[in-house]
């Protein structure tokens, strides 16, 4: 098997380092630098959710999220630093990724942590953060999670605006219905839905309908597939998960379509997947279906490296 380049989205493994105070070279979670030695290029999006590891049902604040989950994975990549570094360009992951290193890229889910203030959204750039939700599972100043029927706020049209001048890219996981169609709106720049699979096939909403999918495309964004069971359907496979990339691909466009797995912010994963490596699997199970190589590149690297 060829090792395969590999860029994903999405996924909790730095909030679950420290919670469970294990090291990124090898640990118990999905994703670890051994389990990335199936590719032979990576880039991974590592997101910090504005509720992990803090007071119950109270945000984090920003100051407790530096102090916390993304201190430990910065003292873990300077540990690692022969295998793995920041990036948050694409010409970043570039040139790490032609030095043989992993690219660890950064995001926020829920700006709570920043008090949903847009004038703060320069420390997270200034951290390195390259995209943010607007929401996570709770309406907040800004927007209505992708349970409600609440839209996108004024102060919430203020924030896409002041991220899009940074530079920081807005994922539309997690947000309303209603508030995503306010988003396409006012947004001047394209936007991705980093971890959300199609709801004609598994209905739930944190899927996308048909035409937030056209629309997340037509904006040149990408769609990240997302490997949890309860947004996939019923017997979640290798199989599943191809029905969903094929009416992706169908309704956006070969460029258009990406990798969030949300890796280690899931309890289950579709069969046959335990971690980071089996992605390399699900790339030669597309290969066997006919799935041409330039094509898997795309989807499994180059499309979010051009979203950058």
């Amino acid at each position: 098997m060829d090792r395969i380049r590999f860029f994903d989205g999405h996924c909790d493994t730095a909030f679950e380092l420290w919670s469970r105070g294990e090291q990124l070279a090898e640990n118990t979670c999905h994703i670890d630098l051994g389990k990335a030695s199936a590719f032979r290029a990576y880039a991974q999006v590592f997101a910090f959710c504005s509720y992990a590891g803090c007071s119950e049902g109270a945000p984090c604040t920003v100051e407790e999220m530096l102090t916390l989950p993304l201190k430990k994975l910065r003292q873990e990549v300077q540990k690692n630093a022969d295998r793995i570094a920041f990036a948050a360009t694409a010409e970043e992951v570039v040139v790490l990724n032609e030095k043989g290193k992993i690219a660890a890229l950064l995001s926020v889910e829920g700006p709570e942590v920043i008090g949903c203030d847009p004038a703060r959204l320069a420390l997270l750039r200034a951290e390195g953060f390259a995209m943010t939700t607007l929401t996570w599972n709770a309406d907040n100043a800004l927007a209505g999670c992708h349970a409600s029927s609440q839209g996108l706020s004024r102060r919430g049209a203020e924030f896409v605006r002041a991220a899009e001048d940074l530079g920081i890219l807005i994922d539309v996981s997690h947000l309303s219905e209603r508030a995503f169609w306010d988003l396409v709106k006012v947004s001047r720049r394209p936007i991705l839905a980093s971890h959300s699979n199609c709801r004609v096939l598994c209905e739930h909403t944190r899927n996308l309908t048909d035409d937030q999918l056209r629309a997340v495309a037509e904006s040149g964004g990408t769609v990240g597939l997302n490997l949890y069971p309860p947004f996939l359907g019923e017997n979640a496979d290798f199989s599943v998960l191809q029905r969903h990339l094929e009416h992706t691909l169908r309704l956006c466009g070969e460029e258009h379509v990406a990798i969030g797995g949300d890796l280690d912010g899931c309890e289950a994963l579709a069969d046959g997947f335990s971690d980071l490596s089996d992605f390399a699997g699900f790339y030669e199970f597309l290969r066997g279906q006919g799935y041409e190589d330039a094509l898997l590149d795309r989807v499994f690297y180059t499309n979010l490296l051009h979203l950058l």
